[in-house]
């Protein structure tokens, strides 16, 4: 049996098999949802109710297909205050944002203010310049595709980043307090000869679009892209107050007594991801909001032209991506902040976030023209990241496989 068409019921079953035995007396929110097919969604009650434990306290989901849109949440935003988590919440988005990144370089090339290809060194203050090597053959477009070899600021010291965004976890940390761990770091390889994801390298993109346009990558953000596409529930952080009206964020340190976050105990780490505003994680949105931006990449709408698809996520540019997840078992490539799986049944494009406290999963599966946007308010522990994948994977597969009958 094909496990990728298996019905949604029976998913339903593992999905609840996998998350059970997490909940110890949480008292759950009812579903709120708006709905376009009663079909699936009297399903998706039930996965999210049951999605919600000790270590997930609160989720949102919004999936639009071609016979409309459907938004769902279950859980709280805030635990103290036990404030429902609604369709309108807003999470940083981690990851999930660096295709806003990608977004604004193509639509920055496209209107001549840039070059993709020119190399960033002239961009890059002066104080760093002598210690990041290969900045003079290094461009924009390799910073954004992770082709660099740029070193990863995470894997600085036994983790020297988050020792130090705690150490001062009640003040703004921009680009330049992450880049200070990348600095006299030797690459993993010559621009251009491999990839390695690298967060680094969308924070230095951040400074080298700023220092070229001479404005706030906020400011840009809104003007280019958060604007013209309508994302009225997407903010900049360290730009944006809005971006630090979120849902709380939890971490349960449940394994390492010796980890620099409290031992089984829940950490609300909220405070910590709004302040530490990069060029890598820079929105807080509403699940909504993320499947129309991918959406809105793939599908072109404006500003979005056929130059600026093909530089995002055409063949000419992407880039073999390694040991990244991927929902299909597909060849993965990674383009301008998008990851792109091709598969027997057509293409597949998503890219999620993953950081202390939240979690965030963006999908658009092409030939079934529907876009999801998931986000809970956990992260970075397999209690809640592994059952947080499974929803989404049961939301590709049931799409995919009716589309396949």
């Amino acid at each position: 049996m094909d496990i990728k068409k298996l019905p949604i019921s029976v998913w339903l079953v593992v999905l609840l098999l996998l998350v059970s035995g997490c909940s110890r007396g949480q008292t759950i929110e009812p579903v709120k949802a708006e709905y376009a097919d009663s079909n699936l969604y009297q399903h998706m009650d039930l996965l999210l109710a049951g999605l919600v434990s000790d270590f997930i306290p609160g989720v949102s989901v919004y999936i639009e297909t071609p016979n409309g849109g459907y938004a769902a949440s279950a859980g709280y935003a805030d635990l103290d205050t036990l404030t429902p988590m609604t369709s309108q919440s807003r999470i940083p988005n981690g990851s999930a944002g660096k295709k806003l990144i990608g977004l604004l370089g193509a639509i920055l090339d496209d209107k001549q203010l840039l070059s993709l290809d020119e190399p960033v060194l002239p961009w890059v203050p002066k104080g760093m310049a002598g210690r990041i090597q290969n900045l003079e053959i290094m461009t924009l477009r390799q910073l954004l595709n992770h082709s660099t070899g740029i070193y990863e600021y995470n894997d600085v010291g036994e983790l020297d980043f988050i020792r130090a965004q705690l150490a001062d976890k009640a003040h703004r940390k921009g680009n330049r307090f992450a880049l200070q761990f990348v600095l006299d770091q030797s690459p993993y390889f010559e621009p251009g000869e491999g990839f390695a994801y690298s967060n680094s390298g969308y924070v230095l993109a951040g400074v080298v679009i700023e220092n070229k346009l001479k404005q706030p990558l906020g400011r840009l953000l809104h003007e280019h892209v958060l604007e013209p596409l309508g994302l009225s529930e997407t903010f900049v952080k360290g730009y944006d107050c809005a971006a630090d009206d979120v849902a709380a964020g939890y971490f349960f340190n449940m394994d390492e007594p010796d980890f620099v976050l409290p031992y089984r105990q829940r950490y609300n780490t909220r405070q910590l991801i709004v302040n530490t505003a990069l060029a890598d994680a820079p929105v807080a949105s509403s699940a909504q909001d993320m499947a129309k931006l991918l959406k809105s990449i793939i599908v072109k709408k404006q500003p979005v032209n056929e130059r600026i698809y093909r530089n995002m996520v055409g063949d000419r540019h992407l880039q073999t991506a390694r040991w990244l997840p991927s929902f299909m078992d597909g060849a993965l490539y990674y383009g301008l902040g998008v990851m792109v799986e091709k598969h027997e049944g057509g293409v597949l494009y998503h890219h999620g976030g993953n950081e202390f406290g939240f979690i965030t999963q963006s999908v658009y599966l092409a030939e079934q023209d529907v876009a999801i946007g998931l986000i809970a308010n956990c992260g970075a522990q397999d209690e809640c990241d592994e059952p947080v994948i499974a929803l989404t994977q049961t939301l590709i597969t049931h799409f995919f496989a009716n589309n396949s009958d």
